[in-house]
């Protein structure tokens, strides 16, 4: 079992996001469950008991020091055709949240991964299509007016390989009011 912790997106952007991909028709060999959508700030791996009680202690401290915060999304990005994804406008705060929970994580000796954050919330992997994934081909935003949903709180999910949907949340850190 995978743990990891992640930025929940309200039930209303979920159900946009999910329309939006259906309506692609693209040729992915696997798709998000609408119930999946998230934003991963950091991926654990295994996670010991121990571990758990020390991200249960640690962690609110640390995501209490931040003030709840609106984020908008921007556009469909791909890495490559492995992954289609949906970021989020630039914003500073949400890149202090992430640093104080990556803090948090390494003092308790988890290994992180070191690539620069790119804040995302992933919709379909495995591109089958017969020509390489070109975006060009395919709406890059959603139509209606700018979505935007408020960063309330830091949820450490449980990942379930054998479900659908995968991802169970099993703590939830608050940010400030």
């Amino acid at each position: 079992m995978h743990y990891f912790l992640a930025i929940a997106l309200p039930d209303e952007v979920k159900r946009r996001l999910h329309a939006f991909i259906s309506e692609w028709g693209a040729p992915f060999r696997l798709f998000v469950h609408e119930a999946d959508y998230h934003m991963t700030l950091a991926f654990l791996g295994r996670v010991t008991e121990v571990e758990r009680k020390q991200i249960a202690q640690l962690m609110p401290e640390a995501v209490k020091k931040h003030r709840a915060f609106p984020l908008q999304l921007s556009e469909v990005h791909s890495f490559g055709s492995r992954v289609l994804w949906y970021g989020v406008k630039e914003e500073p705060r949400l890149f202090s949240l992430r640093q104080d929970v990556y803090d948090v994580c390494r003092r308790i000796g988890f290994s992180l991964d070191s690539r620069p954050f790119t804040p995302h919330i992933t919709l379909a992997k495995k591109w089958s299509g017969s020509l390489p994934l070109s975006l060009e081909l395919y709406p890059r935003k959603m139509d209606e007016e700018d979505i935007s949903f408020f960063v309330r709180d830091v949820v450490l999910y449980e990942t379930h390989m054998d479900k659908n949907p995968k991802y169970k949340p099993i703590m939830r850190f608050p940010l400030s009011s």
